[in-house]
């Protein structure tokens, strides 16, 4: 993608006590992903639907998030 954001929320989530930042930091980045295949770029809506299928089976463990061929979507 390479989208580059300006988002307040990593820098809000600095407030958050240090245990609970590593689960802020990973719903972060699944909403940033997840929003950024569905909107952002020039993907065609079937590609937009393919890539949120292949999050979703990421998620469910039945597609590797890293492929020998490096990582579907680059984290943010």
């Amino acid at each position: 993608m390479g989208v580059g954001h300006y988002e307040n929320f990593p820098v809000a989530s600095l407030l958050a006590p240090a245990r609970l930042r590593p689960a802020i930091r990973a719903i972060y980045r699944f909403a940033r992903t997840a929003d950024d295949i569905a909107d952002e770029g020039s993907a065609t809506p079937e590609e937009r639907l393919r890539d949120l299928g292949q999050l979703r089976k990421v998620l469910d463990g039945s597609l590797p998030a890293t492929p020998a061929s490096g990582p579907i979507w680059p984290l943010r």
